[in-house]
């Protein structure tokens, strides 16, 4: 003769077991999320206050505005920093006298192959823009680009108007803060804004 309520008591622990193993993948599951979330939103280091165009740069500055953009070459999040770099210089209305760099990130003692991949390969379809590779990371050091992606536009003469990111997270392409400040600047005009957060692999960190 079956014993019925020692049944029932074993289905509920059973019931109760599976509910627990639930909860706890939940709450696995949410916490994964969260740190996904707050690591694609945390702002990296952005550029010390930049003062004046350095004068014992290699990037020769432009008779107009001068647009420097630093990139981690194996940095993932650099691809969407490139992406928003063609939009931005596909739709703003553009000076010849515009001077626009992207600055590639070659610390001390990597190897020949570091700075070759995805990054430059993008940056070789973006029309108007002189690819420098930062050997030593030199440039960096003079401009204090702490992390890929720092953009930073100079007037002609040497004056910083913006530094900061052109996305809104690491990897996101969309609408953000930066790409609407610099294209009111490209355009001639003025904007609120001159500083947003920086999304991107710490330069630092790669030498």
């Amino acid at each position: 003769m079956f014993n019925h309520r020692v049944i029932e008591q074993a289905d509920a622990s059973t019931n109760l077991g599976l509910m627990r193993v639930v909860f706890l993948w939940a709450v696995l599951v949410l916490l994964g999320y969260g740190s996904m979330v707050f690591y694609s939103t945390a702002p990296a280091k952005s550029a010390v206050t930049v003062g004046k165009y350095p004068s014992s740069s290699s990037l020769s500055k432009g008779d107009g505005l001068t647009l420097i953009i630093f990139l981690h070459p194996q940095c993932p999040c650099s691809i969407a920093t490139v992406s928003e770099l063609e939009g931005l210089l596909a739709r703003s209305s553009l000076s010849s006298r515009l001077k626009v760099y992207a600055v590639v990130s070659s610390p001390v003692g990597c190897s020949q192959t570091f700075v070759k991949g995805a990054v430059i390969d993008s940056l070789s379809a973006v029309k108007n823009v002189q690819v420098f590779i930062d050997n030593d990371d030199v440039e960096s050091q003079r401009f204090g680009a702490k992390t890929s992606g720092q953009t930073l536009l100079f007037d002609s003469d040497g004056k910083c108007l913006f530094r900061g990111g052109i996305t809104a997270a690491r990897g996101e392409v969309g609408a953000n803060a930066g790409v609407d400040a610099l294209r009111h600047y490209l355009s001639g005009g003025r904007y609120l804004i001159n500083k947003t957060p920086v999304f991107g692999c710490s330069l630092e960190s790669s030498k």
